[in-house]
C-alpha cells in the first residue's frame, strides 16, 4: 500500500485560493472528478520537479556584480542612438544605417562567407573564360545577387510573413530594407575585385567595368525581387534562373537585351540603360504587388 504523507502548510495555502474555483465549477457540473485529494495527490507528485532556489551567498555575489553596473550606466551604443535620432535631422547616411540595421541579423555567417567566395572565385576566373567573349565576372555577379534575394525574402509566402505583417514597418519597408543589405554587400565585393582586376589589368578602364556588373546585378536583383512576390518563391526562381541563363546561353542574339556583355560588345551602352530602366519598372511593379496584395480578404497580409 502506497504510503501518502500529510500535505505541506503550502500545498493547502494553494488549496484554499482554489477551492472557491472548484466549488463554482462544480456546481456548474464541470468540476470533471476533480477534488482535493487528486489536487494533493497531483501537487506531491509534482515537488520532485521543483527546483533549489538561490542562496543567500549566490544572491548577494550577483548583487554584488550587478551594483557597480548600476552606479555607472553603460554608455549608449552607435546602434542605441540611432532610433532616437530626428528624422529631419539625421544625415542621409545615417538614415540608411537605420534602415537597414535591423535586418542584418537575418543573414547568417555562410552567406557573408559563401557570397565572398563566389564573388572571388568568378574574378579569378575571368582570365581563363573571358577568351571565349565572356564575362565571368559579371555573370557570377549577377548569380550572387539573385540568390541573395531569394535567402533574404526565404519567409515571404509563408506565416512568418503574416507575424512580420504585425511589425511597425511596412512588408516594402522590410523588404527593401534587406534588398539594400543584399545590393550594398555585394557592391562592396564587388568593387574590391573591380579594382584589383583594374591593377592587374584584367578589366579595362575601371568605370566602364563597374557599370558592366552594376546594370546586371541591379537587373538580376529586380527580377528575383518582383518574380518571387509576383508568382511565389518557387516559380520565381525558375523563371528568375530562366533569364540568367538565357543570357548566358543566347548572348549575341538578343542583342541590346545582352546585359552581360563586355566592353567589346556592339551594344553595350543601350544594353546598360535598357537593364538600368527595366530594373527601376521591375523594382515599381514589386513594391505594388507588396502593398495590393495585403489588401482585402485574400490578401497576402493581414489588413490593417
Amino acid at each position: 500500500m502506497e504510503r501518502r504523507n500529510p500535505p505541506g502548510e503550502r500545498i493547502q495555502d494553494i488549496w484554499k485560493e482554489l477551492e472557491p474555483i472548484f466549488h463554482e465549477e462544480a456546481d456548474k457540473g464541470d468540476a470533471g472528478g476533480w477534488g482535493r485529494e487528486v489536487f494533493e495527490e497531483t501537487a506531491r507528485g509534482l515537488e520532485r520537479y521543483r527546483g533549489a532556489g538561490p542562496s543567500d551567498e549566490q544572491t548577494k555575489a550577483l548583487l554584488a556584480r550587478l551594483t557597480p553596473q548600476a552606479a555607472e550606466p553603460e554608455r549608449p551604443r552607435f546602434a542605441d542612438r540611432l532610433p532616437h535620432a530626428e528624422p529631419g535631422s539625421a544625415p542621409l547616411w545615417v538614415a540608411l544605417i537605420r534602415f537597414i540595421a535591423p535586418q542584418v541579423r537575418l543573414f547568417s555567417k555562410a552567406f557573408w562567407i559563401v557570397s565572398a567566395v563566389i564573388m572571388i572565385f568568378g574574378a579569378l576566373a575571368m582570365p581563363l573564360v573571358g577568351r571565349n567573349g565572356i564575362n565571368s565576372f559579371v555573370f557570377v555577379s549577377s548569380f550572387v545577387a539573385g540568390i541573395g534575394v531569394f535567402y533574404a525574402l526565404r519567409s515571404y509566402g509563408t506565416p512568418m510573413s503574416k507575424l512580420e505583417a504585425t511589425f511597425p514597418v511596412s512588408p516594402v519597408e522590410m523588404m527593401m530594407g534587406r534588398l539594400g543589405i543584399i545590393i550594398l554587400y555585394d557592391m562592396i565585393l564587388a568593387l574590391a575585385a573591380s579594382v584589383l582586376l583594374s591593377l592587374t589589368g584584367q578589366s579595362g578602364p575601371l568605370f566602364a567595368f563597374i557599370i558592366g556588373w552594376l546594370a546586371p546585378l541591379c537587373f538580376c536583383t529586380a527580377l528575383a525581387f518582383a518574380a518571387i512576390v509576383r508568382f511565389g518563391p518557387r516559380i520565381g526562381a525558375v523563371l528568375s534562373l530562366a533569364v540568367w541563363m538565357a543570357q548566358f546561353a543566347l548572348r549575341d542574339v538578343l542583342g541590346p537585351f545582352y546585359f552581360m556583355s563586355d566592353t567589346g560588345y556592339a551594344f553595350w551602352g543601350s544594353s546598360r540603360m535598357i537593364a538600368f530602366v527595366i530594373a527601376a519598372i521591375l523594382f515599381f511593379v514589386a513594391c505594388r504587388t507588396i502593398r495590393n496584395g495585403g489588401k482585402g480578404d485574400k490578401g497576402r497580409y493581414d489588413p490593417a
